[in-house]
């Protein structure tokens, strides 16, 4: 966990025209002066949006806890080569009741190229590889492979399923190294190109589905400042994809970051340390980026490639580390980099079978399962071996599962000295009330006028029911109130708290 004080956080606008994409999220209304707080919609506090005045309260980013048993997919037959990657979450299939994943292999037969792998589970933990037979590979078909028609050897950088999409076009993907041609297939197996321009990119990008705006996301790696960057393109169809543009970049503040942080790597004989370390090179680029909704914003998880250094050729490229910081946004353009910029999923310390020590690349989106979130990543034991004499020898890698508490990127935190938070003036549209807190001490809420100057009879901390213990779904209660009174009405939710973390708070009807 690490912790920085609320407000005042740093926003990335890139510059140039942009087509701006609304979160549909808690807005502003201009016309009656307040937030709309749509029932059901979780309410976070990655950026200061929804705040009012904050008291004695620190915001507190967690990181998600590596699983036990990782890494949970291995590079474990011969058509993996030494290494597997994925850069798309797992997704559930409705009718077949089953987990599903794509991931790339690096092998000997190519860098993701004849296909990439399959695999399935029941259960998100325990996979299984099942022979599709579509592809010949090292003399026969006895594989996981999938297969795009015309192309065998294509390298197949992303699958993900649409239920609502016509049969034919239920599964959606891309392939190329360099640019992304938009391919489908009625099974996710055997796919077809679609007949529409490439999309231009380099070697790295992120597909995502937003189910509210109903279009694809797909964040694609190309130059910008300081070195590799993120751009944006938007499709309502798969086919028609606006003009790559520039949404995220390292600034100067990433740079002096990252040179501490790779001395702090130099100097920690527990971490792997890169082989080529020349810090006058030193450089921070964002390597690429996932961005998914989640409930009234989009969260990004840009990839932070802290350069140790240039390998020497003829090998060519950079030494360093690669692992994921945390941002969000409320239109696609505009970006809030969050927790001191911090690594969300830092890489772990090297031991027996520890694979995740030089780079995480993590997947599209979580996933919810229960009372988590589910991030898989790929884990990868070195950014590159400069002195090996086989590009396949450079590194060996698989996939990871790290787990979050629902909601729980951020949390409002009051230590035993009591603290408070209030909104922005907010129309209430529900009945009910509830939070995702934890609380050793209490939480409480109060409603005031909408300058906060004072309390609405009835609805002080005082009247309302004190939530304590550990909850991911508990109600805030007046007993001689119902929110329904407030119905049109602009008032401010203060949360007081002692010994208590705040992760979210939503209402329903």
């Amino acid at each position: 966990m690490r912790r920085f004080q609320p407000l005042l956080a740093f926003l990335l606008v890139a510059g140039g025209p942009f087509l701006a994409v609304p979160a549909h999220g808690a807005e502003f209304d201009l016309a009656v002066d307040a937030v709309v707080l749509r029932p059901g919609e979780r309410q976070l506090f990655l950026d200061d949006f929804l705040l009012g005045d904050v008291n004695a309260l620190t915001r507190v980013t967690h990181s998600p806890r590596k699983y036990e048993g990782n890494p949970v997919v291995r590079a474990d037959l011969p058509t993996d080569g030494v290494a597997i990657q994925l850069r798309d979450a797992p997704v559930w299939d409705e009718r077949e009741q089953v987990w599903k994943l794509w991931y790339m292999r690096f092998g000997d037969d190519g860098n993701g190229a004849g296909g990439s792998g399959y695999a399935r589970s029941k259960d998100g933990l325990v996979w299984e590889k099942p022979m599709l037979g579509l592809v010949e590979s090292r003399g026969n078909r006895q594989n996981n492979l999938i297969l795009v028609q015309g192309d065998p050897a294509a390298f197949t950088q992303h699958v993900i399923l649409d239920p609502e999409a016509p049969p034919e076009r239920r599964y959606k993907g891309m392939i190329g190294p360099r640019g992304r041609q938009p391919i489908v297939s009625a099974d996710g197996f055997t796919f077809t190109r679609l007949p529409v321009p490439a999309i231009p990119s380099q070697d790295e990008s992120h597909l995502n589905w937003d189910p509210v705006t109903r279009q694809y996301l797909l964040t694609v790696k190309h130059a910008g400042p300081f070195g590799r960057s993120v751009y944006l393109t938007l499709s309502p169809d798969f086919e028609h994809w606006t003009k790559p543009e520039l949404i995220y970049h390292a600034d100067s503040q990433d740079q002096i970051l990252g040179a501490a942080y790779l001395s702090e790597v130099q100097s920690n004989p527990r971490l792997w340390r890169p082989t080529i370390n020349q810090p006058d090179e030193y450089n921070v680029e964002i390597y690429n980026m996932a961005v998914f909704r989640y409930e009234g914003l989009y969260i990004g998880l840009p990839n932070y490639f802290e350069s140790s250094g240039r390998i020497p050729p003829p090998r060519g490229n950079q030494d360093g580390i690669n692992s994921p910081k945390l941002a969000c946004s409320r239109d696609l353009r505009s970006w809030t980099r969050i927790g001191d910029r911090a690594h969300f999923i830092p890489i772990s310390e090297q031991g027996p079978g520890v694979l995740d020590t030089g780079q995480i690349m993590a997947s599209s989106h979580p996933i919810r399962r229960g009372d988590e979130l589910w991030f898989y990543y790929s884990g990868i034991d070195v950014r590159h071996r400069p002195n090996m004499a086989r590009v396949i020898d450079e590194y060996r890698g698989a996939i990871y599962l790290a787990k979050l508490r629902v909601d729980g990127f951020v949390s409002l935190r009051a230590a035993e000295k009591p603290g408070y938070v209030d909104t922005r003036p907010v129309l209430v549209e529900g009945r009910r009330l509830f939070v995702n807190a934890t609380a050793k001490g209490a939480l409480r809420v109060e409603v005031t006028r909408p300058d906060g100057r004072a309390v609405l009879p009835g609805w002080s901390a005082g009247q309302c029911i004190p939530v304590t213990g550990d909850h991911l779904r508990a109600e805030v209660v007046w007993p001689d109130r119902d929110l329904a009174e407030l119905k049109g009405q602009r008032v401010r939710l203060r949360f007081h708290l002692q010994d208590a973390d705040l992760y979210s708070f939503w209402l329903e009807p």
